[in-house]
């Protein structure tokens, strides 16, 4: 959920700075604003708000890769393939698939972001009914985090996996894009017992695997 008051403050921000009216409030900064909008209820993080491929630095190779699948949106929207982005924390993985969400978005498409930690809490909720409804719905789906490191004993890995497995299940067979993006170099040992079986067996058939090369940006003095 992205703060109201932020939210407002980058639509104020917006207004004063447009060079077309000087701060007065015109179609064009309107424009953006609305636009903020939307980004907000797609609950992409507003450190991606404003970020394009095109500035991307990173793995040149994923770069391409990403740049190709937005230009081919509705085809990759008509295959409907799970995406897995694979590498080290700070190689733009998130961004990435922001930039998705933001071009499905801005097409017309639904779309939803959440992390591995949001996801498992609502999941887990008394009233999950309609966010595990949702899920199975939204044209384009990010996952982010997706870690081992956030269910460190088998149990705790497999009642996740058997609340995940069902919007999996459900997108994969219903051919709706989901996005996940995970540091680890083995995705089938997040998960335990029956899930990770299940994910074996989709993957086969509907996950792709981009690999994301490079070090941590965000220990530098450039960002991703």
């Amino acid at each position: 959920m992205i703060s109201i008051n932020k939210l407002e403050a980058e639509k104020r921000k917006i207004v004063k700075n447009c060079k077309k009216c000087d701060g007065r409030g015109c179609g064009v900064c309107f424009g953006y604003c609305s636009y903020l909008d939307q980004v907000a209820e797609v609950e992409i993080p507003v450190d991606y708000w404003y970020r394009k491929m095109e500035d991307f630095y990173g793995d040149e190779l994923f770069k391409k890769d990403i740049i190709n699948y937005m230009n081919n949106l509705d085809d990759e929207f008509c295959k409907g393939f799970t995406l897995c982005f694979t590498g080290s924390r700070g190689t733009g993985k998130t961004m990435a698939a922001c930039c998705i969400l933001k071009q499905a978005m801005l097409k017309g498409y639904t779309a939803h972001y959440t992390t591995m930690v949001e996801a498992v809490s609502k999941l887990l909720a008394p009233d999950s009914y309609m966010f595990r409804k949702s899920l199975k719905f939204y044209d384009f789906f990010v996952i982010d985090e997706v870690d081992q490191r956030f269910f460190p004993s088998p149990g705790s890995r497999e009642l996740y996996g058997n609340h995940f497995e069902n919007i999996l299940r459900s997108r994969t067979q219903n051919r709706l894009p989901t996005i996940m993006c995970t540091n680890s170099g083995d995705v089938d040992q997040i998960f335990a017992g029956g899930f990770q079986k299940s994910f074996k067996s989709l993957k086969s058939q509907f996950v792709k695997f981009l690999r994301v090369s490079g070090i941590d940006a965000r220990a530098g003095k450039e960002k991703i």
